[in-house]
């Protein structure tokens, strides 16, 4: 009986400070950036700025990919070369509600998907910081999306859907995809207590990591 009652104390504890670690979230670090207008860069560099996206790479600095080009400010693309964009934006979130609902088969159906919206966006309406931002952009995207692809269980496809996650956000803020629309929004939980971030079209945090487990974990770090 005491044994029980020793167990089911253990049980209480452990969901308590899973609860406690998902509401308290990250903390995220201090980050500077360059001023400099349309600059690369990669989301480790540390310069100062008041430029417009100083929200941003605060952000992305606690990614796992710390050399991905994100431009300091929006670049223009034209009305085609934005709806291809959105598109490939589209498909993520079609995986991102996949993984959601541990659905393995619809979330392969949205891999083939936003590789095929990747290679529909025409690089040749693009220059300058843009065609090297995109360029870098869909080189990772490529490489990510084949590997999972190959994988079969739906814990390795999330750990995929991670770095996606990171390459989606500098691609939204980079060409200014969906603005008002999109919410970045971070889970501490995630691989083991590692965290990871993910992209969604709504504030109700419903969470592509734990799934069923633990829908709710998770906490709005942005507005995009």
């Amino acid at each position: 009986m005491k044994l029980k009652t020793r167990i089911l104390q253990l049980g209480s504890l452990y969901i308590l400070l899973t609860i406690a670690a998902c509401s308290g979230g990250k903390k995220q670090d201090s980050g500077n950036q360059t001023d400099e207008p349309g600059k690369l860069q990669g989301v480790a560099q540390n310069e100062s700025t008041t430029g417009m996206h100083k929200q941003h790479n605060k952000l992305a600095e606690n990614f796992a990919h710390k050399n991905i080009v994100i431009l300091d400010e929006v670049y223009p693309v034209n009305e085609q070369t934005q709806v291809e964009l959105e598109e490939v934006v589209d498909a993520y979130l079609l995986m991102k509600n996949a993984l959601v609902n541990g659905d393995v088969a619809a979330t392969d159906k949205a891999v083939n998907s936003m590789l095929s919206k990747i290679k529909a966006v025409k690089p040749d309406k693009l220059d300058g910081q843009g065609l090297d931002a995109w360029k870098d952009h869909i080189n990772i995207y490529e490489d990510k999306l084949k590997e999972m692809q190959h994988v079969n269980g739906l814990e390795e496809k999330r750990s995929y859907f991670s770095h996606l996650s990171e390459i989606m956000y500098c691609t939204i803020k980079s060409f200014g995809l969906k603005e008002g629309g999109l919410f970045a929004i971070y889970c501490p939980m995630a691989f083991n207590g590692k965290g990871a971030y993910w992209i969604a079209e709504s504030k109700t945090v419903q969470n592509p990591y734990f799934g069923v487990k633990m829908p709710s974990c998770g906490e709005i770090k942005e507005e995009l």
